[in-house]
């Protein structure tokens, strides 16, 4: 559970990521893998909390399997973290040597 309050289908901080198309045409159903990765990628802590208030922890995760390579090394490592997903340390980033040491 987010410790954000939920959001509106799309809370101004989240509209600013979609800025190559017309937020309004966004579905956060059908559209969902290109919505996760904006948000993860780019988004703030406030659109962070809303994605995991509207998205379920298997839905993250599973977008973490998928295509959590297609994000930059320290957002891969940060939400596989944040969903107990395990992924495999890539170059230019991903788990830092602290991490190893806490597990």
């Amino acid at each position: 559970m987010s410790m954000c309050p939920p959001s509106p289908k799309h809370p101004s901080c989240v509209r600013r990521l979609f800025w190559d198309v017309d937020p309004e045409t966004v579905d956060l159903d059908k559209h969902r893998d290109y919505v996760i990765e904006r948000v993860m990628a780019h988004g703030t802590w406030e659109a962070m909390c809303w994605l995991r208030d509207r998205y379920v922890s298997e839905v993250l995760a599973d977008f973490i399997r998928r295509r959590g390579a297609r994000l930059a090394p320290r957002e891969e490592a940060y939400w596989a973290l944040i969903t107990g997903v395990e992924v495999a340390p890539r170059r230019g980033g991903g788990r830092a040597p602290w991490v190893e040491a806490s597990l």
